[in-house]
C-alpha cells in the first residue's frame, strides 16, 4: 500500500476515532459538561484513564480544584446536543438547561453524570501532567457503570451507536463488522 505524507499537525487525526465523551466536574458550586475526543486508558491495575483538556477550558478549572472527573459516554442520537455542549463554556451558561438534559449525582465522586449515558466512569485525578497548552489529567477509576447495551465486556454495536470525532467538525459512528 502506498502512503502518502500527512500533516504533522493533522497526525493525530489518524488515531483519533475513539469514542467522543463528555467529561462532567464540579467544585460544589458550578458545574460543567464538555465533550472530549482526546482521551485513552492508561492502565488495568489499578485502572487508569487520561483526559487532555486545554487550560483556557471551565473544565479544566473545575477538575484542579475538585481532583474528580466523570467521563460519561453517549449514543450518537445525542450529538446535536454534544456539538451545543462544546459550543459555550459552563462557566457563564447553565449547559443542561440550554441542552434539555438531566443528570444525577455520581457514587463515588463529587460530581454528576448525565442521565441518558450509556456508560459512565468515575474518577479521581491521580497526577496532572502539565504541557503548554493542556493538561493531561490521569484519573484512577472508582466506578463504572454503563447500559445493557456493553455486553460479556464489549459495547454490542447493533444496540449502540457511539459517536467519533474526526477532527475538523466531521463525525462517525460505530458499526459492527
Amino acid at each position: 500500500m502506498k502512503l502518502k505524507p500527512v500533516k504533522k499537525d493533522k497526525s493525530y487525526r489518524l488515531i483519533n476515532h475513539g469514542p467522543l465523551v463528555v467529561v462532567s466536574s464540579s467544585d460544589g458550586k458550578k458545574e460543567t459538561f464538555t465533550p472530549i475526543a482526546w482521551h485513552m486508558p492508561v492502565d488495568f491495575n489499578p485502572p487508569l484513564v487520561a483526559i487532555c483538556v486545554g487550560k483556557e477550558n471551565f473544565l479544566d478549572t473545575l477538575i484542579r480544584k475538585s481532583r474528580v472527573f466523570c467521563i460519561n459516554i453517549l449514543d450518537a442520537k445525542f450529538l446535536s446536543k454534544i456539538k451545543k455542549l462544546g459550543s459555550v463554556s459552563g462557566r457563564d451558561t447553565d449547559k443542561l438547561s440550554l441542552i434539555g438534559m438531566k443528570a444525577i449525582k455520581c457514587k463515588k465522586i463529587s460530581c454528576r453524570y448525565l442521565v441518558d449515558s450509556s456508560g459512565i466512569i468515575e474518577c479521581k485525578v491521580k497526577r496532572i501532567v502539565a504541557l503548554k497548552g493542556v493538561d493531561i489529567f490521569i484519573g484512577k477509576v472508582l466506578s463504572a457503570s454503563a447500559c445493557s447495551s456493553f455486553e460479556k465486556g464489549v459495547w454490542n454495536l447493533s444496540k449502540i451507536k457511539t459517536v467519533h470525532h474526526l477532527g475538523g467538525g466531521f463525525f462517525a459512528v460505530t458499526k459492527k463488522l
